[in-house]
């Protein structure tokens, strides 16, 4: 078995792509009743530890079963922090959508430099050390763990009371019985928003689109294209660098000129260039 094996067939079994789902579809199912017991600050850091738990157990080397479940816990991680994250800024800083746009630009920059890390090790000759590129993002999830802990230090508690901040909600201590029922009347009420599903159908193929061209291309130029894995795993490098400069530039003229508008414009842009990548 090469150097690039063992990454190489866990993408083509596509075990780590339905960890993934069920990772963020169960976040979405708990996500609001968390919310009821546990601080803004201490659900960042549960979101921060499980990132790092996964990826310990990925240097661990653990069996094929193992290994494709820390997918399902780094996207429950992954989950907590991004909602949260985006919520706070979204609701507590002015001109939020450039500083949403640079929260995300940073993500994209994580995904611009991964391959740069991932290629030398999955193409080397020696296959008994692959599993160490998973010490890097372990190291950047200890980062990550302790700028939460400090930037949401007064947070990183447990609430005293199961209230929500709705304005319906009355005041005063709640059980966790009724707490429970807040959090699930919260969730019928957003399944009731009609733009909610039609933003969800668009992520549905949007990010299908988006994991297909950027991952399994790289599969394609190697199979199909006879390319070099030391080389071509470097294409995916391209789509994260387009997606950091669109985060960094878009969002002004996103905000000024109207999401819906410009949202249309990007769709007929995109359409456009996935047709020249197909065909």
């Amino acid at each position: 078995m090469s150097g690039g094996e063992p990454i190489r067939c866990l993408a083509n079994d596509g075990s780590s792509y339905a960890a993934n789902f069920f990772g963020w579809f169960f976040a979405a199912i708990v996500n609001t009743h968390l919310c009821q017991y546990l601080d803004l600050g201490a659900v960042l850091v549960l979101g921060a530890a499980l990132q790092i738990i996964a990826q310990l157990l990925r240097i661990w080397m653990a069996p094929f079963a193992p290994f494709a479940i820390t997918f399902f816990i780094t996207s429950i991680g992954q989950a907590f922090q991004d909602t949260h994250a985006n919520s706070h800024v979204a609701s507590s800083a002015k001109a939020a959508h450039h500083y949403l746009g640079l929260i995300h630009s940073m993500y994209m920059l994580g995904c611009l430099v991964a391959p740069f890390a991932a290629s030398p090790i999955a193409s080397a000759s020696e296959p008994s050390k692959w599993y160490l590129f998973y010490s890097v993002p372990a190291g950047l999830g200890v980062v990550n763990l302790a700028l939460c802990a400090y930037a949401f230090r007064d947070t990183v508690r447990i609430r005293a009371t199961t209230t929500t901040n709705t304005p319906t909600q009355p005041t005063g201590d709640q059980s966790p019985e009724t707490g429970k029922k807040t959090a699930t009347q919260l969730i019928k009420k957003t399944l009731r928003q009609s733009s909610m599903w039609y933003i969800s159908v668009f992520f549905f193929f949007y990010l299908g689109m988006c994991l297909t061209a950027s991952g399994w291309v790289v599969e394609y130029l190697v199979d199909v294209r006879n390319g070099d894995l030391g080389r071509v795993s470097y294409v995916p490098a391209g789509y994260s660098g387009g997606a950091l400069l669109g985060r960094l530039i878009l969002p002004g003229p996103t905000h000024r000129y109207g999401e819906r508008k410009m949202g249309t414009l990007y769709l007929v842009i995109c359409l456009a260039v996935q047709l020249v990548f197909w065909l």
